[in-house]
C-alpha cells in the first residue's frame, strides 16, 4: 500500500478571501495601497501520522501559505479538506480562522481517523483488486467566498497473494521419501464486506505412492502482525488416492472486525505487515488439540506501505524452513527366511519398524496397518497382514505363512512351464495412522529370479550299449526335455538315435530312469520303447518318464534345509532284446550328478 500526500503545489487564489475583513474594508485597503491585489496562495499541504491509539489514528497536516502583501491578514478565513481512501471518507479536517503574516506562513492542523472505518476501507481495497486511490480535497471558506480546490489523488496497490501463486515443482519429503509432489499452489480473495473477507487457497498435489495419503482434518490460521484474523478447520478429511493427483482446498474468511487492531500494529510497525497463512493438520490427543504444520500449503509475505507520503507499496515473500514437525515410522530392516515344518514349509519376513518420536509426544504411539505378499511366478505363497501399535523406538513384527504341499507343487509346475525359471516377488505396504493423517510406509519389495537345469546333464550324450563285453549298439544325440506338467506328475521326454552295431536286428524294449534330489526319490520307473533297429542301421527313439510331483514338497524342504542346495542324481538304463534274449544295460555315460543352487531369499 503506497501513498499519498504531498504537495498540492502553488494552488493559486485559494486564500484570496483571507484578505476579506469586510466588504468596505477590502475596498479601503486596496484604494490606499496598503494591500496589494496579489492573493495569498497555498504552497503545500503535507500529512503525517500523529498519535495512534486503539480507537483512532491521528493525522497532522502541515500547510504552507504565502501572503505576498506587506501587511498581515486577520483571522477571517479558513481551510478545510477531506481525505478519502477509495470511496471511504477517512478524515474531515478544518483549520478554523487563519491569520496570515506577510510572506511564508506555516501552520499545523490536527485531526484523526476513526479506526472503526478501517474495515470499510479494507473491503474497498480488496474488492478493487488490492488498489486504493487516496484523495485529498481542500477548500477555502470565508465570509464572502467559499471555493473548492482541485483534488490531489494518488493510487497505491498491494499484491499480498502473489507468493501463493506458484507452479512450484517442490516435493514433500519425509525420511528421504516423497510423500506428496506439489504441482501448483494458488490463492484468491472473494468479495469482501465490512464484516468479512473470503480468502481461498489451494494446493494441487500428486501422490506417487501405492497407498493413499489422508489428512483427517485440515486447519488454518491467518494472522497479520500476530493479529489473528482467521482461524478454523475444514471439518472434512482430505484424501489423495494412490498414484494420482488431487487438490487440497481451504476456504477461509477473515474477520474484518479485527482489522482495526491490525491497522494500529501496521502503523506502529512503520507501515509494515507480515501476513502469515499457516495450514496444518489437526490431531486430537488426550492432551488436547495439536497442530502439525503443512508447509507446502503455508506462506508468509511482508508488505510495506507509505500511505501519506506518496511512496510505492512493496510486497516480498518471507522464506521459511518450517518442516512437517513430525516424523512418521520408517522401516529399518527386513529379513526373509524359509524354514521346514512338520506340515511343509514356512516363509517368514521379520520387519523392524522404527518410531523416531519421543514416548511422551503425541506420536509416541502410532498405529500401523500392514500387508505383505510373496509370489513365485503366478503362485501366491504368502499373503499376510498385521495391525499393531508402534511404541517409541524399534518395533519388531513378523509376516509369515505356512506354504502347503499343494502350493509348492503348483509352483513347481509353473517353474517347469517357465523353462525352469522362477520370478520371486515380495511386496507389501503399510499405513501409519498418526492421528491427524494416514501416511504410507512402504515395505521394501524385492524382485529376483532363480533358475535350475535339472535335465541338462543328458544333452547330446553318447552311450555305448555293451553285453558281455561286446558292443551291441550306440545311443547318440540324446536329449531330455520337460513335457506336460500337472500337479500330479511332470513328464520327461527322452529322445535320440540308436545305431545297431551288429548284423542282426535288436529291439530297445524299455527305458528306465531314476531321479534323486537330496536322497528324495522323485522318479524310479521304466517306460516302454519297443523300437526295433535292423542290423547296421540307425533309428530314432522317443520315450517319456515322469517325476512324481507328490515328492516335490519333500525335496523342497530338503533343499531349504541345506541352504537352498540340492545334490541331483539322474541315472538311466535300457532293456535290449537281441537274438531272443533280453539284457539290462546301465547307461553310465548318460547318467549324471549335478549341484542345484538357488537364492530365493538370501543375499544376491
Amino acid at each position: 500500500m503506497s501513498i499519498v500526500s504531498g504537495t498540492l503545489g502553488k494552488v493559486a487564489a485559494v486564500l484570496a478571501v483571507g484578505l476579506v475583513v469586510s466588504a468596505a474594508g477590502v475596498g479601503a485597503a486596496i484604494s490606499t495601497g496598503v494591500v496589494s491585489t496579489q492573493p495569498p496562495t497555498v504552497e503545500s499541504i503535507d500529512n503525517e501520522w500523529g498519535e495512534i491509539s486503539e480507537e483512532r489514528t491521528g493525522i497532522e497536516t502541515n500547510i504552507v501559505v504565502d501572503n505576498p502583501n506587506e501587511i498581515g491578514v486577520p483571522g477571517v478565513a479558513g481551510v478545510s479538506y477531506d481525505v478519502s481512501m477509495n470511496d471511504v471518507t477517512m478524515v474531515s479536517g478544518k483549520s478554523g480562522s487563519l491569520s496570515l503574516s506577510p510572506g511564508r506562513n506555516e501552520m499545523t492542523l490536527r485531526t484523526h481517523i476513526d479506526n472503526d472505518k478501517i474495515p470499510a476501507w479494507w473491503a474497498s481495497h480488496i474488492n478493487n483488486g488490492e488498489a486504493t486511490t487516496l484523495s485529498v480535497e481542500p477548500s477555502v471558506n470565508a465570509a464572502f467566498l467559499s471555493t473548492g480546490l482541485p483534488a490531489q489523488e494518488r493510487t497505491f496497490e498491494t499484491d499480498m497473494l502473489s507468493s501463493f501463486e506458484s507452479d512450484t515443482g517442490q516435493s514433500v519429503e519425509v525420511n528421504g521419501r516423497t510423500v506428496l509432489a506439489v504441482e501448483k499452489t494458488s490463492a484468491s480473495w472473494g468479495t469482501a464486506t465490512e464484516n468479512e473477507t473470503p480468502l481461498r487457497f489451494a494446493g494441487t498435489v500428486r501422490n506417487p505412492n501405492g497407498a493413499p495419503v489422508e489428512f483427517s482434518k485440515i486447519g488454518y490460521e491467518v494472522s497479520m502482525n500476530d493479529v489473528t484474523v482467521a482461524e478454523d478447520t475444514t471439518g472434512q478429511p482430505v484424501e489423495i488416492a494412490p498414484n494420482s493427483t488431487g487438490t487440497i482446498r481451504v476456504n477461509s474468511s477473515l474477520d474484518n472486525r479485527k482489522l482495526d487492531e491490525w491497522w494500529v500494529s501496521h502503523l506502529r510497525n512503520d507501515e509494515t505487515t507480515r501476513l502469515n497463512v499457516s495450514v496444518f493438520a489437526v490431531s486430537e490427543t488426550d492432551s488436547g488439540t495439536e497442530r502439525v504444520p503443512l508447509p507446502f500449503l503455508s506462506e508468509q509475505v511482508e508488505f510495506e506501505t507509505d500511505i501519506l507520503a506518496g511512496g510505492q507499496a512493496t510486497t516480498n515473500p518471507v522464506e521459511s524452513d518450517e518442516g512437517f514437525g513430525f516424523e512418521p515410522p520408517r522401516i529399518s530392516s527386513v529379513e526373509r527366511d524359509w524354514s521346514a515344518t512338520d506340515s511343509g514349509t514356512r516363509f517368514s519376513t521379520n520387519v523392524v519398524v522404527e518410531n523416531p518420536n519421543d514416548a511422551d509426544s503425541a506420536l509416541g504411539e502410532v498405529t500401523l496397518d500392514a500387508d505383505y505378499r510373496v509370489r513365485m511366478n503366478d503362485v501366491t505363497l504368502v499373503e499376510d497382514g498385521a495391525e499393531t501399535t508402534l511404541t517409541s523406538g524399534a518395533n519388531d513384527f513378523e509376516f509369515a505363512g505356512d506354504v502347503s504341499d499343494r502350493t509348492i507343487k503348483r509352483w513347481w509346475v509353473s517353474h517347469v512351464e517357465n523353462g525352469e525359471r522362477t520370478a520371486l516377488t515380495t511386496a507389501g505396504g503399510a499405513t501409519a495412522d498418526l492421528g491427524f493423517a494416514r501416511l504410507p510406509v512402504p515395505l521394501p519389495g524385492e524382485n529376483r529370479t532363480f533358475e535350475t537345469d535339472m535335465l541338462g546333464g543328458l544333452s547330446e550324450t553318447d552311450q555305448t550299449v555293451s553285453v558281455r563285453g561286446r558292443t551291441m549298439a550306440r545311443l547318440h544325440d540324446m536329449n531330455s526335455t520337460w513335457g506336460e506338467a500337472t500337479t500330479d506328475r511332470t513328464e520327461m521326454l527322452v529322445s535320440g538315435n540308436v545305431t545297431n552295431e551288429r548284423s542282426q536286428s535288436l529291439t530297445v524294449e524299455t527305458f528306465g530312469y531314476e531321479v534323486r534330489a537330496n536322497d528324495v526319490v522323485l522318479a524310479d520307473d521304466e517306460t516302454r520303447v519297443g523300437t526295433t533297429i535292423p542290423g547296421q542301421t540307425t533309428r530314432s527313439i522317443e520315450t517319456a518318464g515322469y517325476l512324481d510331483n507328490d515328492r516335490i514338497p519333500d525335496w523342497w524342504v530338503s533343499h531349504l534345509d541345506r541352504g537352498e542346495m540340492t545334490e541331483l542324481s539322474v541315472s538311466y538304463y535300457v532293456v535290449v532284446e537281441y537274438r531272443g534274449q533280453q539284457f539290462t544295460v546301465e547307461l553310465d555315460e548318460m547318467s549324471y550328478t549335478n549341484t542345484v543352487e538357488t537364492n530365493a531369499f538370501g543375499d544376491e
